[in-house]
């Protein structure tokens, strides 16, 4: 992985090769346990501590994803969570990273990026809702992870925290999307995003709620239940494709249903912005284009001294 190392990498693998992954089915939600081998790196020199993960995990997860989303149909809600106690995951492995060459980095985080998108993919174009449990700290690439999910919901125990602690530990930037999700899907305040990334502490509880960081919180005692309940409602009703009418849209009406009451996602009116994906100003601009297109119409946006804009 050095510069003048050349490692070839196999991105051919199934369910049962996974070392970092468990997949688990209960009617019309799986879930996908994360339980990294510390010693199972794609290459040596590192170990894969406390969930943090390395292409090979990367690997593991885009091929669930797709099997999940092209063998398994009956599917309606995928529970991304955590096999190890207290911990979800603390992104991606710094002792990989740091022995890696530039373009081996380049193109993990090119990777990373395309499995997070596969998620949400997933659930906008086969209907399969993907939605975090968090039970432990969860930093940096791993709440990136989290991020990609349409839904979180995290323990309330007094230690379990969301961070991107990148800036003030590494400083450098979030890597894989982290802080445009934050503002761009769920709608984050820009001074609180910027002020989130500068806390190595991250932030819990209820406050992680009122911030749009998660969805909802739970005592510790309650989120394997709670996350169930959730996961159930989120599938839907029998009937969505591959167990029937292939024109189902119970996941759809499910989301919309659990938005309205989310206190994270709500609205003031109440229902789901137009666009989870609009950039703040997106109106703004395209109110601006167009009364200039009218003015230049009418002849009253033409410059000084001259017959054109």
């Amino acid at each position: 992985m050095g510069d003048g190392a050349r490692a070839v990498v196999d991105f051919r693998t199934d369910s049962s090769r996974y070392k970092h992954w468990k997949l688990s089915f209960d009617g019309p939600v799986a879930t996908v346990h994360m339980d990294v081998k510390e010693d199972g790196g794609l290459v040596p020199g590192y170990e894969l501590k406390l969930n943090s993960y390395d292409l090979g995990v990367d690997i593991e997860l885009y091929d669930a994803i797709q099997r999940l989303r092209f063998e398994h149909p009956e599917v309606g809600a995928v529970v991304l969570t955590s096999r190890k106690e207290r911990i979800f995951c603390a992104g991606a492995n710094i002792r990989m990273l740091s022995q890696s060459s530039h373009g081996w980095k380049v193109n993990f985080c090119k990777f990373t990026n395309e499995t997070r998108s596969a998620i949400e993919d997933a659930t906008a174009s086969s209907r399969q809702v993907w939605l975090t449990a968090v039970n432990g700290p969860c930093a940096g690439g791993g709440y990136e992870l989290a991020l990609a999910t349409d839904w979180i919901i995290m323990a309330d125990d007094g230690s379990t925290t969301v961070a991107l602690p990148e800036v003030p530990l590494l400083a450098v930037l979030p890597g894989t999307g982290g802080l445009t999700r934050l503002v761009d899907k769920r709608r984050v305040r820009r001074d609180r995003a910027d002020f989130f990334c500068t806390l190595e502490e991250g932030i819990k509880g209820q406050r992680a709620v009122e911030w749009r960081l998660v969805d909802e919180v739970v005592p510790r005692s309650r989120l394997a239940e709670a996350t169930k309940v959730r996961a159930t409602e989120l599938a839907g009703p029998p009937g969505r494709p591959g167990s029937g009418s292939r024109h189902s849209n119970g996941a759809s009406r499910a989301i919309a249903s659990h938005t309205l009451t989310s206190p994270a996602r709500s609205t003031a009116s109440g229902a789901w912005p137009r666009s989870r994906w609009r950039r703040p100003g997106h109106r703004r601009r395209w109110t601006l284009w167009a009364s200039m297109r009218r003015g230049a119409a009418s002849g009253r946006w033409r410059s000084r001294g001259s017959s054109t804009i």
